[in-house]
């Protein structure tokens, strides 16, 4: 857990001025955690497919909507923001959308191309971000990362 904001690829401007991140949370799991979210009694959570599969099982993956905002969610002088900015949040919050290149190795540039597309339904701040951008900002986390584990 973090405070504030750690993502790099897209500006706290763009943000306050969409929210959907807040407003509609989605993440992706494995068919089985799909089926068991759609079974919900909630017409606000639904389940659709993705283009991507999981490395090791090559079983595709489902991405589950939770069609809702955020508790923390603030709507105020025609800017968004949470209320939960300056206390700890979930790496999910202080790092999107950067996290959802983490575990893509820099040089699957195939693999890029498909989360930014996917993603960029989800996140009006990617529009104009590309490869490169998506390269570089994993070239300096994991520059971040390897000197915090040598400290």
């Amino acid at each position: 857990m973090e405070k504030g904001n750690r993502a790099k690829l897209v500006n706290s401007e763009v943000c306050m001025a969409c929210g959907r991140c807040c407003k509609e949370f989605t993440f992706c799991t494995d068919i089985n955690e799909g089926v068991r979210f759609k079974w919900m009694d909630n017409k606000k959570i639904k389940t659709e497919d993705t283009l991507f599969r999981f490395r090791d099982s090559g079983e595709q993956m489902k991405s589950v909507i939770f069609d809702f905002p955020c508790c923390r969610l603030e709507f105020k002088n025609g800017k968004y923001s949470c209320s939960a900015y300056n206390e700890e949040r979930p790496n999910f919050c202080s790092t999107y959308p950067d996290h959802i290149f983490y575990n893509v190795e820099r040089w699957d540039k195939d693999r890029i191309k498909k989360l930014l597309q996917y993603e960029r339904k989800n996140c009006i701040g990617l529009k104009n971000i590309t490869i490169k951008d998506v390269i570089n900002m994993l070239n300096e986390r994991r520059k971040d990362n390897l000197e915090d584990w040598n400290g």
